[in-house]
């Protein structure tokens, strides 16, 4: 008789073990479903996915490319893999390639890291992974001072931003050195809503 209550006993916790399981386990399932997308992710999700070219460049090359998209505003975005705020705010590029490119936006983006053929795959990995929609470059230059003042880069720190009109001249920096002038999503949305802006305004002028 004791013997048929302890399995009796041992049959029943047994079951109650697996359905507390089960109940945990579906909790989990609908826990894991009902978390939103993260802005970076939603923005990723709404691209295609894309073949990365990732092409040379220098200071000196660098105003070429420029002149390339003149009559367009040429947005140009200097970024590293070492460089966390660089990595926060990259999808804000594909956003801002999403509103802007119908209306003359071209994004160059200049990678920073050492050139070697070990930095070439990871950044081609993680614009591949960013399904980057713009036009993506390194610099094929020593990292060093010299090269970041040849770029313009006020200060030698990243992120960095160069916006010009659309005749080709520098109008906006944005960067971390001059507290007026500081690189984030607002900033740089704000600029370009103002370049726009004004641009539209010249062309309803000129009819």
């Amino acid at each position: 008789m004791v013997l048929f209550m302890i399995r009796k006993l041992i049959l029943c916790s047994t079951l109650l073990c697996l359905l507390t399981a089960c109940s945990f386990g579906e909790s989990q399932e609908q826990e894991t479903e009902a978390q939103p997308l993260t802005a970076r992710e939603a923005v990723i999700q709404s691209l295609p996915a894309v073949e990365i070219q990732l092409k040379e460049i220098t200071p000196e090359t660098l105003p070429a490319e420029i002149e390339k998209h003149r009559g367009k505003v040429v947005f140009v975005d200097y970024w590293a893999t070492w460089c966390p705020m660089c990595l926060d705010s990259f999808h804000h590029l594909s956003s801002w390639h999403q509103e802007y490119a119908d209306k003359g936006l071209v994004i160059l983006a200049i990678n920073l890291d050492e050139d070697n053929e070990s930095n070439r795959k990871v950044v081609k990995e993680y614009l591949t992974e960013q399904r980057a929609p713009f036009e993506n470059f390194i610099s094929t230059v020593k990292p060093d001072a010299i090269r970041d003042e040849k770029f313009g880069i006020e200060g030698s720190t990243l992120p960095f931003c160069q916006i010009y009109n659309r005749e080709g001249e520098l109008a906006v920096t944005l960067g971390n050195v001059n507290p007026e002038r500081l690189y984030g999503e607002v900033s740089i949305s704000d600029a370009l809503t103002k370049l726009f802006t004004e641009t539209d305004s010249a062309k309803n002028a000129n009819r």
